[in-house]
Order: structure tokens, then sequence, then C-alpha cells
């Protein structure tokens, strides 16, 4: 129906709507998160490790923003066991949301007392930040990265010292998030603008891309995906589950870059091909969306994000899993499916290729609707017989941060008096 509205709708009634949709839009991401922080110098000589990021709270504590926690606190128990080191997160977005004592928990993880870490929530978009003339900043993304560069700057003419990088956490090529705009020259400049930019790689192939489109760190620290500690206790669970007749994908239709839409294509094209596709239930997990309609009297049915416990049952019962990313970066899903015994579609980029990290995942180069049925197809005729109760050793490794000890060492060696 909308599309054919699109079609028919007069031209001077579009117009309308694309003018109305245009004053009622949210500003541009930059107007928003971009700010001019005062610079106040700080007398102490103690090293003070710092992560910058824009929040902290229950909707957002998990992915991305627990690695950066797992990475600080990581880095600072280290760094304390070698001298005398102070902490501190600084929020630059905080809001009626903020939960600090997530901060805590990963802290007392590590054997850091609450008490020993500073929480420092900005005014949006202003304020002044103390500096000392050992400040090491980490950035959570590119705009924590674009707003801390000046200061670090100022830092270095204040106190007379060669200007400190800045350790930059790159879990993801961001500038991708926004396609031809202010936002993507923006989150590339994030990179190049650093004046030393030490990069914190979330796996290799991301590391390549970030080199191939043109970027270049002064030093690289590079670190593959590991699976949560709390899925690891299944692993030895994976060869005694009877399997249902299930498909689970990763299902996020709000995020473009897991190819929602594809995925649905590629699932009814898989229908219109396979004649056993009546005994098959598909389910969606990631994030709560309504029902999917699809082809041949199948429904997608959303179960929402899952408690990892839930999770990993809902693994273990099941037969395929499809999880498609638009990224070099791996993606955990796929990885986790597979090491769950799941035949797992997933899809390349770039240089990945993730049929090499397990045997049973099956990757694609096409997400067009015919060549992603025929990849479904493929998976659930291999889900016949077990699956291979296999493990890749870096996705299962005990240490998840190998280059922890060169950079503890890297940063000790900037502060040495």
């Amino acid at each position: 129906m909308r599309a054919l509205l699109k079609r028919h709708i007069p031209t001077s009634l579009r117009n309308l709507v694309i003018s109305a949709r245009g004053r009622l839009a949210a500003p541009p991401i930059d107007d928003v998160v971009l700010a001019d922080y005062g610079f106040v110098a700080e007398g102490s000589r103690v090293p003070r490790l710092n992560l910058m990021m824009p929040n902290l709270s229950k909707a957002t504590a998990f992915g991305g923003v627990m690695t950066g926690l797992d990475i600080f606190f990581s880095l600072a128990a280290a760094l304390r066991r070698t001298g005398t080191w102070d902490l501190r997160i600084i929020l630059s977005e905080p809001g009626r949301d903020t939960d600090v004592a997530i901060a805590a928990r990963v802290a007392q993880r590590h054997g850091i007392a609450s008490a020993d870490l500073v929480m420092e929530l900005l005014a949006p978009g202003s304020g002044s930040l103390a500096m000392r003339r050992g400040d090491v900043v980490i950035a959570y993304n590119w705009w924590c990265a674009l707003n801390v560069q000046p200061l670090i700057a100022e830092q270095a003419r204040h106190f007379g010292e060669e200007r400190l990088p800045l350790v930059y956490l790159i879990q993801e090529y961001e500038p991708n998030f926004y396609a031809m705009s202010t936002a993507h020259m923006l989150a590339r400049e994030a990179y190049d603008g650093a004046g030393r930019l030490w990069g914190v790689f979330n796996s290799s192939n991301l590391h390549r891309w970030f080199e191939h489109v043109g970027h270049h760190a002064e030093r690289s620290f590079i670190f593959e995906p590991v699976i949560n500690d709390a899925l690891r206790p299944y692993l030895a669970q994976v060869g005694g589950h009877e399997r249902a007749r299930r498909i689970v994908v990763y299902g996020r239709p709000n995020i473009e870059r897991n190819c929602f839409p594809a995925l649905v294509r590629g699932l009814n094209a898989w229908i219109a091909q396979d004649p056993d596709h009546t005994t098959w239930e598909i389910v969606s997990a990631g994030t709560p969306h309504p029902p999917v309609q699809l082809d041949g009297g199948h429904v997608i049915r959303s179960l929402g994000k899952l408690s990892l416990d839930d999770y990993a049952q809902l693994m273990l019962t099941s037969s395929v899993g499809i999880s498609l990313m638009a990224s070099p970066h791996p993606s955990y899903p796929p990885l986790e499916m597979a090491h769950f015994g799941l035949r797992t579609v997933t899809n390349g980029y770039f240089l990945k290729n993730l049929a090499a990290w397990h045997p049973n995942i099956v990757s694609t180069d096409a997400i067009s609707a015919s060549r992603l049925g025929e990849t479904i197809a493929i998976a659930r005729a291999a889900s016949r017989n077990p699956a291979p109760a296999a493990v890749n050793a870096e996705f299962v490794r005990s240490d998840p941060y190998p280059f922890m000890a060169e950079l503890v060492e890297a940063v000790g060696d900037l502060v040495q008096t």
C-alpha cells in the first residue's frame, strides 16, 4: 500500500509531505553530539586513566558498551599493579536513565573498588574538563574522540609535553553508519585528525578494512571476538541435545546493517524451493518486533532480547541459524550459533569469510533473494545430520585481550617521570 501511494500521489502533495517530514525530522546527529569543552589544568602528577563515553544505562549495558568497560578496567587493573593510577569515567551525555552502578559492577569484577573510580557527568554539549599532565584518554566512539582531541592538544601545550596519543576503541567502522553525510565525514575525521591515534580493534578483519579505506593508526592493538563467559559452560552440552525443526534468525529490523529485509526475502525464496518447509518453525532473537508474515503460511515469531541462559537453550534445541551483517566486523551471533551446533547462514564482506572460522557456517557473498534462499537450503539440508561439535580456538580462548600486556607497557611508558 505504501509503495502504491508513493507511485500515484500527486507531485504537489508528495512535495508537501516531504517538506513536512523535513520540518519534523530530528536534527543531524552531529548537531547534537559535538561539544566544545573548556580546558582546566589540574596540578596532580598522579597519572590517570580516563574513559570517555556518551552514557551508561540499563538499555545500553550490553555489546560494545560492556566490552568497552571491560577493556578499560582490564587495563586499569593491570596498570595499578605497576604503580599508582587514578581512574575516571567521563559521561558526555548523561540523562535520567544514567546508571553509574553499571561501571561499579564491572570494576568490582576486576578487583577495583567503586571508591577508587571517579564518575564525571558532563553537561551535554558544554562544560569544562580538568586535565592533568598524565591524563591518558580512551575514547568510546567517534564524537567522543572528536570532542576530546582539542583537550589532548591543549594538555600538551599547557604542560609543555609531547602530545599524548588518543586510545580509541574501534569496535565497528563507524563512518558506515552515516551514508554520504556530514556525520560520515566527521566520523572519518575522528580517525584521521587524532594527532596520535592508538587503535584497539575488535577483530583483524576490521583492522584490515580500516587500513584499506585509507586510515592509519600509530599503534594497533587487535583482538578477535571471544565467546561470552555466560555462554561458555553450555558448549559442553552441544552434542547431546535433540534439535527441533527450528530456524533462528538474528532479527533486528531497526538496525540496517543486519539486513532484515534481505533475510525475509531469502526465507521466502527458500520456502518456494523446499517442499519440506511446512514442518519448520521460524523465530527471531534480537530486538522485539511484530510478527512478520512469510509465504507458505509461515510467520517469523519474535522472541525479542533473550537472557543469555534462554538464548543458550534456544540455540541448543534449534537446527539452523541465520545472521546477516553488512560490516567488516565478524559479528558475534553467527559465531555463537555455529559453536552451539546450528548450521549457520551468514554473509561475507570485504575479506570476511566466516566459513573458514567454523565448519557449521555456510557463507554467501550475495544476499539477493535467490542466492540467500539457496544458501538457507544448503544449511537446512546439512541439518539432517548431527553438526560437528567443533570449536574455533580463537573464539573460545580464555584470554579475551591478548594485546593487553603490550598496551599496559605502552601506556605506562607514556607517563614515566
